[in-house]
């Protein structure tokens, strides 16, 4: 009998987690991807969206100057003295790739920042 209260007991508290874990809620900060995404499934409020727009652009930023360091360090192969390295002669093309990967990056967040920063700007004026 004993057995069957804590089983059942166990079987509850299963189910009211788990219908807490299923619900999609809007995290209070976005600290990362996992957050982002959780964010713009959650998504309602004006503050929800100036909230994630905020995260993109100074994720955007953050991308934007890793790859200007990228594009630096591929300009100092490039044009400093050459240094015989057989295992890897196209150092400078693989930190250029990089540093414009990072660049396309950053516009993709700047341009979702500016989205999300509409979409609060509507839900403000519709709601006055």
């Amino acid at each position: 009998m004993k057995t069957r209260i804590t089983c059942s007991m166990f079987l509850m508290v299963a189910l009211a987690l788990g219908s807490v874990a299923w619900g999609v809620q809007m995290p209070q900060w976005i600290m990362n991807d996992k957050d982002l995404r959780s964010a713009l499934k959650a998504a309602n409020t004006p503050e929800d969206h100036e909230r994630i727009a905020a995260y993109c652009k100074v994720k955007a930023e953050r991308l934007g100057a890793e790859a200007v360091g990228y594009q630096q360090a591929a300009d100092s192969y490039r044009h400093g003295p050459m240094v015989k390295n057989l295992t890897a002669p196209s150092t400078a093309a693989r930190y250029e790739f990089r540093a414009k990967s990072l660049r396309e990056q950053a516009q993709f967040n700047r341009q979702l920042a500016a989205s999300h920063q509409r979409m609060a700007d509507e839900a403000e004026q519709a709601a006055k």
